[in-house]
């Protein structure tokens, strides 16, 4: 399958295909707008223009106040009638020289109705459409039903001029001349329309809807037909809400990337990270685009659009010409709308929700970019990602590495058959991800988790009690509930250790059931569960802000393991890239116009913009001098966080003796380990099955088990040999399976961060005192010359490769913002 094109459907019928409980509770939900315009939509929109009501001939009050001469509303261009829908329209009237009776009694001024500066109905076509038993109105009256199932405003003519009847203006591949077309468009004849003749004048009329000004002349909200983003929002939100036409928006879409890729927020649902909000604009976008808060449509149409088109096949570079072709609207409005286009287009690659991830450079870059020089100390997944996506743009790149390799914390050990990632290897989440947007824009494989994890007690062994893993398990849950209430009724910080031991006690007093040692054990199996995630004794763990990034949307979906490890991204990262390793940079000097990198090699770097991928623990070290001195905020924001630090132990088996714990699927991603006692609660706490199975070459089967060791635990790696550590983890397999005789393992690989003295730490956590402020504070760029990325900057998504990954699409759409603005 070739995956440069949107995949096509069968075209389905124009009628609603939703139950009667989605049209319900579709019409519950109200349109999520800015609180000025929080209200139903006003189809029938004038810009500033005044409403008039009119008395027609027959009696009957029409709502449509733009009738009459256009000339006092602005209309100076033309008030030619746009439709020509029968032999009594104006055009033909003053073409033919014929008198007509209401033209005369009119004082000779022909009535119109406006539609737009340069878009007109004459009084007779209005009539076609509007008076009872003609054929225009037999055509409306069928319009209007199929309008109404999609749309809760009452349709109007004026809508319906819009909507069916003005024509499109497509622009000539070969002369770049606007044309007027009648018949139906789709993409492909936008993409390959060439005029009959171009050495043809183009329309006057069309500098009109060139002005940016023009939209303020519209009577109604022009709306897209057949946008791509009907494919994700048909089921959820009303089409004219989100900028789309109720009759004309058929889904022929289909996704390329639906099992990893939604990128809208559907409503009555749990929000997950990276989802937009199709009827709403963020923050940014109305700082962005302050023009559009009175009236958002015209931009939610734009970005929901190209939004749609990159996420329904995210393997190719979305092109603006490509976005401009599915742009398809009827009347000078699409002129417009492409100018404007571009605008939004650009907007969305800085903040790099369009085209990101690792597709080939192309020769034209999107955007003009003033030459520069960009430096990047560090290699690890956040610089790489700069540096590559920065290029893509156009811009020229160095990265100093420190080490001699490549990657970071993103290392693989491939010595027992099987890639163990020495760091980061897990993927919390796969929904929305970026980085498996990256994964499979590369092909590399990655193995969803089951959610299945049976406990095995290393006390008594085999797998606990199910009666006592659910009190267990329900104690953990209300203790953290008392956690997050007291939170609310105090400022005061204390550890986490302090306030979890104090709400512990109180619950355990108040049990009216016997307290067993199983439920102790079990308990403390949650507490070394969470020093993994903070990569710390929870002694040393804020108790106020140590989960503060769940306030965010996350990641949805499985989570996924690297089955192949990590080194396949980390080179089609850097591939490319001008890299220099074993550069060790001693000072970073931004007191100038531009910033000088010196090295202890004696090489000495200048550039306009340095970036720092670097890990905490290195700010903490202050192994880099800056001049000037880092801002007191900056210095602050790196104290108030903690260089967490978990190791890893990798054995290999002869025998996979633990595979009486596989399920009735055959499936068994990981074990739990119930410590002896609270000390030993960070030693080995999960167990993950590495194992290399298959059944036609059962000789290259490898049996692997890989843990960690956190807390208390983790000076274990450097007191203990590489040998006495394996076989320590060995001896507790043993406590867990003790009527197995545990074979002798064939290797193992035990991590020792810690003592790297590059890296030093795992991931960062919220040290007492701290807030997550400190992450946004060590993200900030100083005096747009210094820019800082590493899973230690992201305030929502830190202590993952998936943050440290977003940190640096982050500081690339940083520079280039920044760049734009000063060019």
């Amino acid at each position: 399958m070739d995956k440069s094109e949107i995949e096509i459907k069968k075209e389905p019928s124009i009628e609603s295909n939703l139950s009667d409980e989605e049209c319900i509770a579709r019409n519950k939900r109200k349109r999520k707008v800015a609180s000025d315009t929080m209200r139903k939509i006003s189809s029938h929109t004038r810009g500033n223009l005044p409403e008039r009501k009119v008395l027609r001939k027959d009696g009957l009050e029409i709502d449509d106040g733009r009738e009459g001469s256009c000339d006092r509303f602005g209309c100076q261009v033309s008030n030619k009638c746009s439709l020509e829908l029968t032999e009594n329209c104006q055009n033909f009237i003053i073409n033919n020289n014929i008198k007509d009776e209401g033209t005369v009694k009119n004082g000779g001024n022909y009535k119109s109705y406006h539609i737009s500066k340069g878009e007109h109905s004459c009084i007779n076509c209005y009539d076609e459409i509007y008076r009872f038993g003609k054929k225009g109105e037999l055509k409306f009256r069928e319009w209007k039903k199929k309008y109404v199932k999609e749309s809760r405003c009452f349709p109007r003519v004026r809508m319906y001029i819009q909507d069916e009847l003005l024509p499109y203006w497509i622009k000539c591949i070969d002369c770049k001349k606007f044309r007027k077309v009648n018949e139906k468009v789709d993409n492909n004849l936008i993409s390959n329309f060439k005029c009959t003749n171009c050495e043809d004048d183009e329309d006057k009329i069309v500098n009109v809807a060139k002005d940016r000004e023009f939209i303020n002349s519209l009577s109604t909200v022009p709306l897209l037909h057949n946008s791509p983003a009907v494919f994700y929002l048909e089921a959820e939100y009303f089409y004219d809400e989100i900028g789309m036409s109720p009759v004309n928006s058929v889904n022929n879409f289909k996704s390329l990337s639906e099992k990893f890729m939604k990128p809208f927020n559907v409503p009555d649902s749990p929000t997950i990270a990276f989802c937009i909000k199709p009827d709403i604009m963020e923050n940014d976008e109305i700082g962005e685009f302050p023009e559009y808060t009175k009236e958002s449509l015209y931009y939610l149409a734009m970005r929901n659009l190209i939004v749609s088109l990159w996420s329904l096949n995210p393997y190719a570079y979305l092109t603006l010409e490509k976005c401009e072709s599915y742009l398809i609207v009827r009347g000078l409005s699409r002129i417009w709308y492409l100018f404007e286009l571009e605008r939004v287009y650009n907007y969305l690659n800085l903040k790099c929700i369009i085209n990101y991830g690792l597709l080939p450079i192309m020769e034209k870059n999107f955007l003009k970019i003033p030459k520069t020089k960009v430096i990047i100390i560090g290699s690890g997944i956040s610089g790489l990602t700069v540096a590559r996506q920065l290029r893509s743009f156009g811009v020229d790149v160095t990265i100093l590495e420190a080490k001699n390799i490549i990657g970071g914390r993103m290392q693989d050990d491939k010595s027992l058959g099987v890639a163990v990632g020495k760091g980061a290897q897990l993927i919390t989440g796969i929904l929305n991800n970026p980085l498996v947007v990256t994964l499979n824009q590369l092909g590399i494989l990655y193995k969803p988790l089951d959610d299945y994890c049976p406990l095995v007690d290393s006390v008594n062994g085999g797998v606990v009690d199910i009666l006592a893993d659910r009190i267990s398990d329900e104690h953990y849950s209300c203790l953290l509930d008392a956690i997050s209430d007291w939170k609310k009724t105090t400022k005061e910080d204390v550890s986490l250790d302090e306030i979890m031991s104090y709400v512990h006690g109180m619950l355990k007093k108040k049990c009216k059931m016997h307290w067993r040692k199983d439920f102790e054990r079990l308990v403390q199996w949650h507490i070394g569960n969470a020093e993994f995630s903070c990569g710390s004794r929870i002694e040393n763990v804020s108790a106020q802000h140590w989960d503060q990034n769940e306030a965010a949307p996350q990641f949805a979906g499985d989570h996924a393991l690297l089955t192949e490890g990590c080194e396949k991204l980390m080179e089609s990262l850097a591939e490319g890239s001008d890299i220099k390793l074993n550069e060790v940079v001693e000072e970073v000097d931004f007191s100038g116009e531009n910033v000088v990198v010196k090295c202890k090699s004696g090489l000495n770097l200048e550039g306009s913009k340095v970036v720092l991928a670097i890990p905490l623990a290195i700010y903490q070290k202050e192994l880099i001098k800056f001049t000037p001195k880092l801002p007191e905020t900056k210095i602050k924001a790196y104290q108030n966080l903690g260089a967490g630090l978990i190791e890893k132990v990798a054995v290999k088996f002869p025998t996979r003796f633990w595979s009486e714990l596989v399920n009735k699927d055959g499936k068994l991603d990981y074990f739990g380990c119930v410590p002896s006692s609270e000390k030993d609660r960070g030693l080995f706490n999960m167990f993950y099955d590495f194992s290399k199975i298959s059944e036609e070459k059962p000789d290259e089967n490898c049996y692997v088990l890989m843990s960690y060791v956190c807390g208390k635990s983790v000076k274990i790696v450097n007191e203990l040999s590489d040998e006495e550590v394996g076989k320590l983890f060995v001896k507790t397999l043993q406590c867990m399976f003790p009527d197995i005789d545990i074979p002798e393992p064939l290797g193992q690989i035990v991590t020792h961060w810690g003592v790297d003295k590059y890296i030093g730490m795992s991931y960062s956590y919220i040290k007492i005192n701290g807030t997550g402020d400190d992450y946004d504070n060590l993200a900030a760029n100083i005096d747009r010359k210094l820019y800082f990325a590493g899973e230690c900057t992201n305030r929502w998504f830190p202590q993952t490769m998936t943050g440290a990954f977003i940190t640096g699409l982050r500081e690339a759409g940083n520079i280039l913002e920044d760049l734009l603005k000063n060019f």
